[in-house]
């Protein structure tokens, strides 16, 4: 199954249920059987929304929800800029714009490997959730090609050097596999020297093991082993982007624990 069928295929109905499920406001650890049982609740809006306000808007800004899915985010943005949504999955972008018709011309189906924007078209992209879903070297590069000089993007993600004792976390990395979900890890050492050539790091945020983003609770210095990232960068004026591979469909942890079973 290729990447448009996965989406497309009952991911508007699973998704829809999953954060619903996490804004129920039932408490950080509700159990639920989702991606695998047990498991911690996803992050929520309320947590996603407050890593949002870390940047300041301009109602005039042209800003990129990159990874839409159903507009989930729309009714916050919409108030403080001018909202552009895309999304892989045709079904996302039909549910979006049922739901949002006045935003209908600026809902897109899209890869993001590939974006349909000239150069330098937005003033912000927001990569929330998303990216380890994406081929993430292109990706990247495709963001700051449409991002203008001096704009931001703020970009989450997971590390390839998670803990060892985050269970969790290599729990949720099998069942994705076995799903056929779309799973890539950042090597997110490899992946910040090549981002400072195109653009300054604004913040930084690390949340240990899986489960910490909910809780919000995070460090602004890079440990050897952590889960969860944040980036939000500025970028500098450059002509080209090209990123040589700090992504892998398998994490560091799972090539140590399956090492070690062996």
């Amino acid at each position: 199954m290729n990447r448009k069928e996965y989406w497309n295929e009952e991911y508007v109905k699973y998704w829809k249920s999953v954060t619903a499920e996490a804004d129920d406001g039932e408490g950080v650890v509700s159990r639920i059987e989702k991606t695998t049982r047990g498991d911690y609740k996803v992050p929520g809006e309320k947590e996603a929304i407050n890593l949002f306000r870390c940047l300041q808007y301009e109602k005039s800004d042209k800003l990129l929800d990159y990874g839409c899915g159903f507009g989930r985010f729309y009714p916050f943005f919409r108030e403080i800029s001018n909202y552009y949504g895309i999304d892989l999955s045709s079904a996302m972008i039909q549910e979006s714009i049922r739901l949002y018709p006045e935003n209908a011309e600026q809902f897109v189906v899209a890869e993001g490997e590939d974006l349909p924007f000239e150069d330098n078209f937005f003033d912000k992209i927001i990569c929330y959730g998303v990216f380890d879903a994406c081929y993430q070297e292109k990706a990247l590069a495709e963001m700051l090609r449409c991002t203008c000089e001096g704009g931001i993007i703020l970009v989450t993600g997971k590390n390839a050097d998670y803990p060892e004792d985050d269970e969790q976390a290599f729990i949720a990395e099998e069942a994705a596999r076995k799903k056929g979900h779309p799973n890539y890890f950042t090597d997110v050492k490899k992946l910040i020297p090549q981002l400072e050539r195109y653009a300054d790091i604004k913040q930084e945020r690390f949340y240990r093991c899986r489960g910490d983003f909910v809780k919000e609770e995070f460090s602004s210095t890079m440990s050897d082993k952590f889960y969860e990232w944040v980036l939000i960068i500025q970028k500098k004026k450059h002509e080209e982007y090209k990123f040589e591979g700090f992504s892998d469909a398998y994490s560091n942890t799972w090539r140590i624990k399956n090492v070690c079973k062996s």
